[in-house]
């Protein structure tokens, strides 16, 4: 479900255009670092669900706070072409839903601790994982179905990357938050 890829960041400089940023949270628990240009609002255009309307490559223009930045330099020497880019904020004691979604996610985790997973279903089978914030950059296959939990005492912030390319497999789950039912066991 998760692979460490070969892109390595500066782990101390990311935590440092966080830290510079981090009041923009108070609002929401995410903050684009790519928009979709002329949006009225690019902080907050890139959060949530992908707009029915929007294609991930629409997201194309780096937001203010982090032009110039180390996170700009990650997006500009990825193997792949990026699309909607958000740091996203997990408070402590707090989970996400069941879902999967349309595209792969790349993360940088830039702050963590020991209490906060991703865990994923392929199938009836369930895996957790750990997303050490150690500087490189993890590929999420989320397409299966996952979520992810911060069980510990303290922030977790992710730098998450969608592709802009929206290529998934034909294999994949169905899109969308899981609403109901069981997995067949």
């Amino acid at each position: 479900m998760i692979r460490e890829m070969e892109v390595r960041g500066d782990l101390e400089a990311m935590k440092s255009v966080v830290e510079s940023i981090y009041p923009l949270f108070a609002a929401r628990n995410q903050i684009g670092v790519t928009a979709r240009p002329d949006h009225p609002e690019p902080l907050y255009d890139a959060v949530g669900w992908l707009p029915e309307d929007a294609l991930e490559a629409d997201y194309s223009m780096i937001t203010e706070p982090f032009r110039g930045t180390v996170i700009e330099r990650i997006l500009e020497n990825l193997p792949f072409a990026y699309g909607r880019t958000r740091l996203m904020l997990m408070r402590p004691k707090s989970c996400l839903s069941m879902h999967a979604d349309p595209t792969r996610r790349y993360h940088f985790a830039i702050t963590t601790n020991p209490g906060c997973y991703m865990a994923g279903m392929n199938g009836a089978i369930g895996t957790i994982h750990h997303i050490p914030a150690n500087g490189m950059l993890y590929e999420l296959d989320a397409h299966l179905t996952h979520t992810a939990m911060n069980s510990g005492d303290t922030d977790r912030v992710h730098l998450v990357i969608c592709p802009a390319d929206p290529a998934r497999p034909t294999d994949s789950m169905p899109v969308g938050r899981i609403m109901t039912g069981q997995p067949d066991l």
